[in-house]
């Protein structure tokens, strides 16, 4: 690995619907693909798939899921990253985990749901954005539906990369596909989106389309459609710091605070 670089995994897969143990059985495999990336993503939901119905019996397992990123966090030398269902008091959140090589975890709540189909009848909002360096890239992460917001993926605070984690229907897929150009150009930052393939348990279908995007809004690394696969891309950031000192875009972004 060349300084100031990251190789990111696009873990990209096919879930077996509220399955949790036969889920992380199957990421087993898969995160041993990307053993060798300093950053690993998964999809939303990875351990699930994206349900509702089901939310109290998988949110029995968030312990388990947590030691399970911590350990492969450790053996893979990477930060891991993905999300899963919490409670906390009679609250349900959709909760995102960044585990740490050392055992550290922090977390970001997925701040909006989708409201048409439902989801914030079943999950509380988060009210907290999260920011993260590793290995001196500042991270920032959200989930799925957050990615059509762009105040709230606002780089305000110089993030150099946005992690999206998803379970984006194919129906929206051209959406999802500018959206993520557009985040990471608006922000001058990389996004990274990881999205899940297969038929889920409501009849869902999702075609993949997980990609790294340049700061220029080019797709540099990606997964094919529909495949269960895991990609491996380096990112540069040398580069970005390079195109942002030529282009300071950011010194003219407005100033505004929001309203949680």
């Amino acid at each position: 690995m060349k300084e100031e670089t990251l190789v990111v995994a696009l873990v990209q897969a096919r879930l077996e619907w509220e399955e949790v143990p036969r889920n992380l059985l199957r990421f087993d495999e898969r995160v041993a693909r990307g053993a060798r990336a300093d950053v690993i993503v998964l999809p939303e939901m990875f351990a699930s798939g994206f349900t509702m119905a089901g939310k109290a019996r998988v949110s029995s397992f968030y312990g388990e899921i947590v030691a399970w990123m911590q350990g492969w966090a450790r053996r893979c030398d990477a930060l891991l990253v993905g999300s899963t269902v919490y409670k906390e008091g009679d609250l349900f959140f959709n909760r995102l985990v960044a585990a740490f090589p050392g055992g550290e975890v922090c977390c970001y709540d997925k701040r909006h749901r989708f409201t048409m189909g439902g989801e914030d009848q079943h999950f509380a909002a988060g009210k907290e954005l999260l920011f993260f360096s590793y290995k001196g890239i500042k991270i920032a992460p959200f989930i799925c539906y957050d990615l059509r917001f762009p105040v709230w993926s606002r780089n305000a605070t110089n993030y150099d990369m946005a992690l999206y984690v998803a379970n984006w229907p194919a129906s929206r897929r051209e959406a999802w596909q500018v959206l993520l150009k557009a985040r990471a150009i608006e922000n001058q930052a990389y996004v990274v989106g990881v999205n899940r393939v297969g038929v889920d348990g409501n009849g869902i279908y999702h075609a993949g389309d997980s990609v790294v995007v340049s700061p220029k809004g080019n797709v540099i690394g990606a997964v094919a459609p529909d495949a269960d696969a895991v990609a491996m891309v380096e990112v540069d950031f040398s580069a970005l710091r390079e195109f942002r000192g030529r282009f300071p875009v950011l010194q003219d972004r407005d100033t505004y605070q929001l309203e949680l």
